[in-house]
């Protein structure tokens, strides 16, 4: 009770005062590249609701997220905490529910707000030992919305296969409908009954889309018809990558870029445009319900994609294509000034927690990592990140980095350094060089900005070491990611531990080739 009140006080001191709380709506893609946006002319693709919020909104340039792959930015983005402090990532752990509890979704709800999501959850939840939470995770993640319609997991384009999705199924029943065209109706349906409730609402809707597999909707599949698309400035360069970086999932993920470009790219947009207009039946729902005015929404993916840019596919790396999302906030109670304004601040998915707290007038219940983006879109502030922390701890160990993003340069350091490889570092200009395809590391003229962008990262540690949580994995990277440290100088136990990746696989054969054995002999 005492945090609801001292948030209401809080709401004319907050990003913009107004008599009335707005709505807020948060939409999330899964795996879209920065560029996939039409009105940038890069590529030949079709956005024209994104362009829209573009238009009337903003558009932050550099939105990192600071770890590339979905189930660790989706518990960043909830949270305001980077990974090391989440503990959330595929074969690390699950996201401690102390730390859910301070969840933008958690918070808000406690603070007044009708509360929704629908789609890709995306993470799962342990108590803060690592352990199964009493009651079922599942159960108390629904539970934790006043409406839910979504799923856990990786999920499938058949929104019927959705078994968690009970928002849906109680409406639609079984009826087998296109995930991503599901998701625009169960928008509409939350908006129905948010303003049915008659309190300010927090929908968020994480799509699926264009993950693979790239399972198009029908309605949209003659919209690329013998288009030709733009390649990168990078594309296929593989020759300039660390031998880590070649090793890694991102390498066997390529080949189907590399092979057939025009045909992946075709059936990738035509996923995102399905997503487009998902969202454009969002936005009309708000204009029918008189909600349009007084409702923000903001935009996102939880990684980047690299889509044959070094010959890569998939996301993780640091590289510019992996780590960057689109980032958009439309506020309708504020004209910025311009059409297309754009923000070049370093920002990241951490962000977007605090953002939407203090849009939402409610204050943080715990510190985090985050900073709110409404001070750089009322002009308050150019930056409020001098530098932004880029994880890649998951997958084979070769291939796993860690790096750090500032106004104008970036910093790779790939620390692993068993076998074949030598540990490797990488350093862009990223204004001179936005592909990334000039790493300057070795060349004595950039030595002063090397040894400023090492001293970054080596702070970046200094916080993981005092931050880390205790049971997911995450101390022995203080050491192993120490570029001071001679990566031999870790021993044999602690560089196997690094091989998540590779035991998954390992266990997974062994799992199939048991139960094989179990059929075959209950056969013989």
């Amino acid at each position: 009770m005492k945090k609801f009140l001292t948030s209401l006080l809080l709401i004319c001191s907050s990003a913009f005062c107004s008599s009335e709380r707005p709505n807020i709506i948060f939409l999330l893609a899964d795996d879209m590249r920065w560029d996939s946006l039409g009105h940038l002319d890069i590529f030949e693709v079709k956005t024209p609701t994104l362009d829209k919020l573009a238009e009337k909104g903003v558009r932050f340039t550099r939105n990192y997220n600071t770890t590339a792959i979905c189930m660790a930015s989706r518990a960043q983005i909830m949270t305001g905490l980077y990974e090391f402090s989440t503990g959330s990532n595929f074969l690390h752990g699950n996201l401690a529910w102390q730390k859910w509890e301070n969840s933008y979704p958690m918070m808000l709800r406690e603070n007044g707000y009708y509360t929704g999501f629908a789609g890709k959850f995306g993470f799962h939840l342990n108590d803060e030992e690592g352990k199964a939470l009493k009651g079922g995770a599942t159960e108390r993640v629904i539970n934790s919305f006043d409406w839910w319609s979504g799923w856990m997991g990786q999920g499938s384009y058949q929104m019927n296969e959705n078994r968690e999705a009970r928002e849906y199924k109680s409406v639609y029943g079984d009826k087998a409908e296109h995930t991503t065209y599901a998701l625009g109706l169960m928008g509409r349906d939350f908006i129905k009954k948010a303003k049915a409730s008659g309190k300010p609402f927090c929908l968020s809707i994480s799509f699926k889309a264009p993950h693979t597999p790239l399972a198009t909707d029908p309605r949209y599949d003659a919209l690329y018809e013998g288009v030709k698309f733009t390649k990168p400035a990078d594309f296929n360069e593989v020759d300039s990558l660390p031998e880590q970086a070649k090793s890694g999932r991102p390498m066997s993920k390529g080949k189907s870029w590399i092979k057939s470009y025009d045909d992946t790219m075709k059936k990738y947009h035509t996923m995102i445009y399905g997503m487009d207009k998902a969202i454009a039946m969002i936005m009309e729902e708000l204009k029918e319900q008189a909600l349009d005015h007084n409702t923000i929404i903001i935009f996102t993916s939880d990684n980047g994609h690299h889509n044959g840019s070094k010959g890569l596919g998939g996301k993780l790396y640091a590289y510019e294509v992996g780590s960057l999302a689109p980032a958009i906030i439309y506020d309708p109670r504020h004209d910025t000034g311009t059409q297309f304004k754009t923000i070049d601040a370093l920002s990241g998915n951490i962000d977007f927690h605090p953002t939407i707290l203090d849009y939402a007038g409610v204050a943080k219940a715990a510190p985090n990592h985050g900073k709110s983006l409404a001070s750089l879109i009322k002009g308050e502030t150019d930056r409020i990140h001098d530098a932004i922390l880029l994880i890649n701890v998951w997958g084979i160990a070769s291939a796993q980095s860690l790096g750090v993003v500032t106004d104008d340069y970036k910093y790779i350091n790939w620390f692993y350094g068993a076998g074949d490889f030598t540990p490797t570092e990488e350093l862009f200009n990223l204004t001179k060089d936005q592909f990334e395809q000039n790493t300057l590391a070795a060349n004595p003229e950039a030595k002063p900005q090397l040894e400023e962008m090492r001293k970054i990262y080596d702070k970046f540690l200094e916080q993981w070491k005092k931050e880390h949580v205790k049971n997911a994995g995450y101390g022995k990277y203080v050491q192993l990611a120490d570029r001071t440290i001679p990566f031999s100088q870790n021993s044999k136990e602690v560089i196997a531990s690094m091989y998540t990746y590779d035991k998954a696989g390992k266990n997974k054969k062994d799992k199939k080739a048991k139960k094989d054995k179990k059929a075959a002999d209950k056969k013989g």
